[in-house]
């Protein structure tokens, strides 16, 4: 290690090597929008790389969501078959959005980087 304050610090090998501000820099890294917060304060790389991946899920979920309100309107008005089909696949992609970043939360904490299937490319080229 560097006695450079403004250096990257490397990956932390456990647990262990994660502070407090670390571990809450984490938990917000996949709370939507608050991901930011992390991304532009944190030194960390381990923590910066947790922020990019909570970016990406919270940019590929809203994108996600807006596609699904937007086919479900106009699709509803030819059937409310549709409107209730939609809105089920509108709270099922919110659930999956929650479970994926809770179990991205645990893995984190863990000190463990753990990426999402199909994901893992985008983070690593931003």
């Amino acid at each position: 290690m560097s006695s450079d304050p403004l250096s990257v610090d490397d990956q932390p090998a456990g647990a262990d090597d994660l502070d407090e501000e670390d571990r809450l820099m984490l938990v917000l890294s996949y709370l939507w929008v608050l991901a930011l917060v992390p991304f532009m304060v944190s030194r960390s790389a381990f923590v910066r790389w947790h922020a990019k991946q909570g970016l990406i899920l919270c940019g590929i979920t809203c994108l996600a969501s807006l596609g699904v309100i937007f086919l479900g309107a106009i699709l509803a008005t030819l059937s409310k078959i549709f409107a209730w089909l939609f809105a089920f696949l509108l709270i099922n992609l919110v659930l999956l959005y929650m479970a994926l970043a809770l179990v991205c939360m645990i893995k984190a904490i863990r000190g463990e980087r753990w990426t999402i299937p199909f994901l893992g490319d985008l983070v690593e080229k931003i």
